[in-house]
């Protein structure tokens, strides 16, 4: 049966350079190591979907501790806020050191260990009497060990599919969009039920079982011809004579990502990927107050935000199917989502009825999830897979960075111009000039391709 894998790109292949010396070997249809996708495969995403919905449905929870939290500690909101904002970023910080650590010792013992590390610091942070103990618990170890558990959970999924990788990262991912619609009602319940520390109890509990979860993620056993392990070698003994052409390209990303044919459209998809995060943050903050200024009732507004979540988990499933077609390449994909959805803040804050918000709400988490679904396949196809975790480590970094500027930035126009409409005019803008840096990004990707169809031809 004939696979309908998307053909190998330039990066999965010989570089120009070494094209002369493997060209008299026999042509491989795919130098990617295989795996059998089998029962296993869809367990190892059973388990990364639950753990990307515990993990991302307790951060985006956060908000309903901030009340009890501030009465307890006798704190601002500003600074109860700052214990949440910490949580995130920690989480995002530590990414690299988790793809390091899942290229060392695999997906399950990171995973674990992240698990345990984020279960103690919400039990640590239930018991605080004073707020260096949440900022302990909930922000550093609980942030740090959320970290520790997303790069492997989404590296695992990819390391045990290839013909249906992307449907597969897709589903998985979707278990953040499942986690903002589930978890964050499920504490707001468990608080007025049984009080803040108990509510931290409950979600102790939940982050141990990804323990559990983790135990599944192991790594494939894989098979690879001969003649794709001689032509990888003889490829990386290539690539050796010219390691000192990206110098500086090397030293920060590494050597095969630095020498990777699609480098300059890897730097183009982060840039581009961190304007987008920047843009995404923005409106969880200030769709309510935006919405109730324009008559909806407060009791309906509190639904916008799950709205955008089932619109994420919807698109995150569609982007992964997409994905996986030889008709669309992630890039493509990606630039076309971001471009479309840099309307709807504008259009958030014209609209007046709750239907009319609800609608676009779920139109942005639609659109914004296929993004966010997409990325891993991206990367993929443009650094390979054996560099999915590294590559994932420095985006997520960098999302973080981009995750701690824009509420801030929002925050201070918001207050320059006594407009909350404004931050949704920055949200809009951002994701425009993101949508403009995908399609240079898409230009270059565009240009190397018809390059190596010429070369080919020649």
């Amino acid at each position: 049966m004939k696979s309908n894998e998307r053909t190998p790109l330039l990066s999965e292949k010989c570089v120009q350079t070494c094209t002369s010396v493997c060209e008299d070997e026999p042509k491989s249809e795919n130098i990617e190591t295989q795996t059998s996708e089998g029962r296993s495969a869809w367990l190892v995403v059973a388990a990364s979907f639950l753990c990307i919905c515990v993990l991302d449905g307790t951060m985006y929870s956060f908000g309903c501790f901030l009340d009890p939290l501030m009465a307890e500690m006798k704190q601002s909101r500003g600074t109860i806020s700052s214990v949440g904002s910490l949580q995130v970023a920690l989480s995002a910080f530590v990414a690299p050191l988790a793809a390091w650590l899942v290229d060392k010792k695999g997906a399950r013992p990171v995973c674990l260990a992240g698990a345990i590390t984020a279960t103690f610091g919400l039990l640590l942070a239930s018991f605080a009497s004073k707020l260096m103990g949440v900022f302990g618990g909930l922000s550093l170890l609980t942030g740090i060990g959320f970290g520790l558990m997303y790069i492997p959970a989404v590296v695992a999924v990819a390391e045990n599919f290839t013909t249906r990788r992307s449907l597969a990262l897709g589903l998985s991912v979707s278990g953040a969009g499942a986690g903002q619609v589930v978890v964050a009602p499920l504490v707001s319940w468990l608080i007025q039920s049984f009080g803040w520390r108990g509510a931290l109890h409950a979600l102790a509990g939940l982050t141990l079982s990804c323990a559990g979860f983790g135990m599944v993620m192991k790594q494939p056993a894989t098979q690879e011809s001969d003649v794709n392990v001689d032509r990888n070698t003889r490829r990386e003994s290539v690539l050796s004579d010219y390691e000192q052409q990206r110098t500086i390209l090397t030293v920060m990303l590494g050597h095969k990502i630095g020498d990777s044919e699609y480098v300059c459209v890897f730097l183009l998809m982060v840039l581009a990927d961190a304007l987008s995060v920047m843009a995404l943050y923005i409106p969880y903050s200030y769709l309510q107050p935006v919405a109730q200024a324009a008559g909806v009732p407060p009791h309906l507004s509190t639904f916008l935000i799950s709205a955008i979540g089932v619109g994420s988990v919807s698109g995150r499933l569609l982007s992964g199917w997409m994905s996986d077609q030889p008709w669309c390449h992630p890039l493509y994909l990606t630039r076309a989502v971001v471009t479309i959805s840099c309307t709807l803040p504008f259009l958030l804050s014209w609209v007046d009825h709750f239907w009319m918000f609800a609608g676009l709400c779920f139109l942005f988490g639609f659109l914004t999830g296929q993004w966010i679904a997409a990325t891993s396949p991206l990367l993929v196809s443009l650094l390979g897979i054996d560099q999915l975790s590294k590559g994932f480590g420095l985006l997520t970094f960098v999302r973080g960075v981009a995750s701690l500027v824009s509420p801030p930035l929002a925050g201070m126009l918001v207050d320059l111009t006594i407009n909350s409409l404004m931050a949704l005019y920055l949200s809009g803008m951002l994701l425009l000039l993101s949508g403009a840096v995908y399609s240079l990004a898409v230009f270059v990707f565009s240009r190397r391709e018809r390059r190596e169809i010429t070369y080919q031809n020649l």
